[in-house]
Order: structure tokens, then C-alpha cells, then sequence
């Protein structure tokens, strides 16, 4: 019974690949978020743009693993890109109701017209199923190599469950 009280609590959710700000994933964190997982209060976690973790390729589909241990019976998740520093983010894919359900592997593709950058930010954002209600993000420093004068369109990514913004109900 001891060893069941002094069990280390699972962790939430997290994305690992591409790795993302703090991560141990991330081969040059020189600061290491041991609470990744936990949810977020603000954009990106609040934390400031990093070292490059991966270069994309536009036209082809960025390969993303999430782990942890509890995924809240799944929920909505959003994989999005931000060419400005986080202000904006645009949808690159949505998983409703069964994120995490069925994989934590997932294939989003990065349009063909995704401008080149020495700089964007690949996210992943997920409001989950069940539980309290919450909003969990992670931000990965990218590089894209893409058209100099391509362009990306699509819809804003949500954002819910944090001080300002709606709350989406259990």
C-alpha cells in the first residue's frame, strides 16, 4: 500500500515531436520544463522562443508523437503554425473528439504554398475530453523551407479554458 501512496503522479500530455520549448526532447534546451505536461495559463506556455528543434519541408507532412500518461478520454486537438511570433496561428489539422484516443502519432500535412522561414512555430493544442476544464500547448522553433513568396491560409487555431477566452463545456 506504501509503494501505491509514493507512486509518482502521471503526467498530462505532451508533444514531443518535433520537441518543443523545454522539452528534454529538445537536443539544445539549456532549461528543461520537467512539468511540460501541465496545462497552460498562457500562449506556448509562456515561454520564449528558442533554438531551432527541426527544419520542415513545405509540401510534405510534419511527423508528431505525443506522450504522457492521462489523455483525458481524448478531446479536440489542433496542430497549427504561427509566422509571427505566436500572435497568429493558423490550423494545419484538427483531430475532434478522439486525439490520443486512438494514436499519439499523427501526419499533418504542411502545404506545398507554406512560406519558407528561418522562424515560425509548429503547435500543438489540445482541450481535453473529460476532467477539469483545461487547455494543454506546446510550441516548437522551426525552420521551413518553402516558396519565398508562398502563403498559408486557413482558420484560426482555438483557444479555450484560459484567463480571456471562452470555456468549451465538458
Amino acid at each position: 500500500v506504501l509503494l501505491a501512496v509514493l507512486a509518482p503522479v502521471h503526467a498530462h500530455m505532451a508533444m514531443e515531436q518535433p520537441p518543443p520549448r523545454g522539452s528534454k526532447y529538445q537536443p539544445y534546451a539549456t532549461n528543461i520544463d520537467y512539468s511540460i505536461t501541465s496545462p497552460t495559463q498562457s500562449m506556448c506556455q509562456g515561454k520564449p522562443a528558442g533554438p531551432i528543434s527541426a527544419t520542415l519541408q513545405a509540401g510534405t507532412a510534419v511527423q508528431v508523437t505525443l506522450g504522457g500518461g492521462a489523455p483525458h478520454n481524448g478531446g479536440h486537438c489542433q496542430f497549427s503554425l504561427s509566422y509571427d511570433g505566436g500572435k497568429t496561428f493558423v490550423v494545419l489539422k484538427d483531430v475532434m473528439d478522439t486525439c490520443m484516443v486512438d494514436s499519439l502519432h499523427y501526419s499533418v500535412p504542411l502545404p506545398a504554398t507554406a512560406p519558407g522561414s528561418k522562424r515560425a512555430i509548429f503547435a500543438w493544442s489540445w482541450i481535453n475530453a473529460v476532467g477539469n476544464r483545461e487547455y494543454y500547448m506546446n510550441c516548437a522553433d522551426v525552420a521551413i523551407k518553402g516558396p519565398a513568396n508562398g502563403k498559408i491560409v486557413g482558420k484560426k487555431m482555438l483557444v479555450a479554458n484560459i484567463p480571456g477566452t471562452p470555456t468549451v463545456p465538458e
